[in-house]
């Protein structure tokens, strides 16, 4: 995958272009991190949107902006809490520069998970969020792009022992060009990047409006909902749900043109109704695992199958459930299709209704599993699957892991804040 846009030196939001074991100590050293270890223990800045940046970002003075926060008084080991409301960042964007310190992550959290919107109108191949900070956590935020002619990026990362949790990113308004971007990007230039964490983001429309078609032809590539194009080692990418991505994948992942990607982690993702395909990983990615992730209906524009790699390299699939994904439910990277299902896979059509609470295509529905669901203690427990789900809850609930974003319960209704995909989510478009 060529043309992406090259890490900013000096302006935000203007592009300049130009052994297993080991796999999963790293894995685990992430997971532990991404759950508490490697989160704020420090100070506590506060940001509101009838703060200033000239106050001292204090809970009774708050400041601004997420970016002045944390670039201006975060140190390792902080936190910038940030209250509902919406940033809007103009024709710019908001940068994070501030690094934190191995174990002592800086972490900008939104006090409510969805509520704090960042958003900003820029056109052309530029970036709503850029992370340029190391050892950092990026947690809870409603990201989006407001202009019609596209913006190619939601959140870029140049960074690395990132993570980037709980968002939702949508109406990134691509340009359909061969550029590339997508909801949440990686890049491939140097220094790599490495040790990042993808975890229960939500992401959708990106290049697709709403009510409508996808806006791209079949002749892009390189916009896909999760783009981790970089050969960096411990990318994980788990519960995330990804549906409606124009010009390009669900979920992308390994290096770039020439380079050999080391193994990725991408289990128990949603992914479904993407205008090319479902997963693919690239360049390399041998020792990989994909496991219990359902991939539906991918394919839309044009089919390049549900999960797709390169050929010769050895993966680790299993447990993923793959339903009527065109050109094939696996096939080699741009090549030869399979419509078999694996083993240990299965293969349900969501619309006979046995898997989850409400399907629907649009993005609408309600994603946790129904009771019975073949989903449910279905999954496997391969490489270092993801101990919790995207609600945050502890996996497993039963005696085996399930298989999707959720986990299910089996003792009642969780109290569940972001229930459906879409429609109740605080702020929805």
């Amino acid at each position: 995958m060529e043309g992406n846009p090259a890490p900013l030196s000096t302006m935000f939001g203007l592009r300049l272009y130009g052994s297993a074991a080991a796999l999963v100590a790293a894995a685990l050293s992430l997971i532990l991190l991404l759950r508490g270890a490697g989160t704020g223990t420090g100070n506590t800045y506060f940001v509101s949107p009838s703060g200033s940046d000239s106050n001292p970002c204090s809970q009774s003075s708050p400041c601004a902006t997420p970016d002045y926060a944390v670039n201006n008084k975060a140190s390792a080991g902080d936190t910038v809490q940030v209250a509902a409301g919406t940033y809007d960042y103009g024709s710019g964007a908001a940068g994070f520069t501030k690094s934190g310190a191995a174990g002592s992550y800086i972490t900008v959290s939104c006090a409510t998970r969805g509520v704090c919107k960042i958003q900003n109108s820029s056109t052309g191949n530029s970036t709503v969020i850029e992370i340029d900070s190391n050892y950092f956590t990026f947690d809870g935020f409603e990201v989006t792009n407001t202009s019609s002619t596209g913006n190619n990026l939601g959140i870029y990362v140049t960074s690395s022992f990132v993570n980037i949790t709980r968002n939702k990113i949508h109406h990134i308004e691509v340009d359909c060009t061969d550029i590339g971007g997508g909801g949440i990007h990686a890049s491939k230039y140097s220094p790599t990047v490495h040790d990042l964490t993808i975890d229960s983001n939500l992401i959708y429309d990106i290049g697709w409006p709403d009510g409508g078609s996808p806006k791209c032809p079949s002749s892009t590539v390189q916009t896909d909902g999760i783009l981790t194009e970089t050969p960096g080692a411990n990318i994980v990418i788990t519960n995330n749900i990804i549906y409606h991505v124009s010009g390009g994948w669900g979920i992308g992942a390994g290096g770039g043109s020439g380079q050999n990607s080391a193994p990725n982690i991408i289990s128990n993702n949603l992914v479904f109704e993407n205008s090319n395909g479902g997963i693919i990983i690239t360049n390399g990615g041998a020792g990989s695992t994909v496991t219990n992730n359902i991939v539906l209906d991918n394919g839309v524009v044009v089919g390049q199958c549900g999960i797709s790699v390169p050929p010769g390299v050895s993966i680790t699939y299993a447990n993923n459930d793959l339903w009527n994904n065109n050109g094939g439910n696996y096939c080699l990277e741009w090549g030869s299709s399979d419509q078999s299902v694996h083993s240990n896979d299965i293969s349900v059509d969501p619309s006979a209704g046995t898997t989850f609470v409400n399907w629907k295509a649009d993005g609408s529905g309600d994603y946790h599993q129904k009771a019975g669901s073949p989903t449910i203690d279905n999954g496997s427990s391969v490489g270092i699957p993801p101990t919790h789900d995207f609600d945050g809850h502890p996996r497993p609930q039963s005696v085996r892991l399930d298989i999707g974003a959720y986990e299910h319960s089996g003792l009642g209704a969780y109290a569940r804040p972001w229930s459906r995909a879409r429609s109740s989510l605080p702020g929805a478009h």
